[in-house]
């Protein structure tokens, strides 16, 4: 299946199954992960946090990217493989349409972006070009730094209705899916039955999408320094890492 073939997949999915979305970082983890089932591998700029230990994304460069989208690509999965284009690398439209074919040279077959109005020429030059493309509206990570902290969004009308035109303008140039991020629940549901295209929740409330995104580290448990309030760890694997590495250490040094 071709990579547009996979993204029309997953956007013909609206109102029929809910689409589960993983992000991935490295090649074991993609492949365990495709192998459990997983619809959609996000090689998401999160990983600035999780993996490079960097205080939020905006540290995050294409170089980072284009290093762990190549890993996960390597495992060759079923899974759809998105790309997260990182902050400043797509200011323009050429820019934007430059870092997309990177990353797709990497090994992304899809990318996604932050931002609504303002993006929609930019995401019509990658579309364009016959990269698929995935939005990102709600809290915008990228933007912590402007606005000074991660807040809900959609709590007010006016807030609401940004986000449909946002939603809108970027449906319009060709996104075949958007992430929903931190918007509160009622609002989250009502535009997501209003929209054309899936929407993928993370930190929305439950069922109110129509898919949901989770960091894997969040869901493992492997990264116990800092917990959303809105994850659900399946697991936790920071305590099995320290029980089996001090099991190592004790048989090593002989106690």
């Amino acid at each position: 299946m071709t990579a547009l073939q996979k993204a029309e997949s997953i956007r013909a999915r609206k109102g029929e199954r809910p689409i589960a979305v993983l992000t991935a970082y490295d090649y074991p983890t993609a492949r365990l992960l495709d192998e459990s089932g997983v619809d959609v591998l996000l090689v998401g700029d999160s990983l600035g946090m999780v993996v490079l230990g960097f205080p939020d994304t905006t540290h995050v460069t294409l170089d980072h990217m284009l290093h762990h989208v190549a890993a996960v690509a390597r495992a060759q999965p079923r899974a759809l493989v998105v790309g997260d284009l990182p902050i400043h690398t797509y200011d323009t439209p050429e820019q934007a349409l430059e870092t997309a074919r990177r990353l797709v040279a990497a090994g992304a077959e899809a990318v996604k972006l932050e931002g609504g109005l303002r993006q929609a020429e930019k995401i019509r030059a990658i579309t364009a070009a016959g990269i698929p493309v995935m939005g990102h509206l709600g809290m915008l990570p990228q933007r912590v730094l402007e606005e000074g902290g991660y807040r809900k969004k959609g709590k007010t009308p006016e807030q609401t209705e940004a986000i449909r035109e946002g939603a809108q303008a970027i449906i319009e140039a060709g996104v075949f899916a958007i992430v929903f991020e931190s918007i509160v629940p009622e609002t989250a549901r009502l535009l997501s039955a209003s929209l054309t295209v899936p929407t993928i929740g993370i930190g929305c409330g439950n069922n109110t999408c129509d898919g949901e995104v989770a960091v894997i580290t969040d869901l493992l448990g492997s990264y116990p320094w800092f917990v959303p309030p809105f994850a659900r760890p399946e697991a936790d694997l920071a305590a099995i890492t320290r029980q089996a590495v001090a099991r190592y250490v004790a048989r090593v040094q002989g106690s």
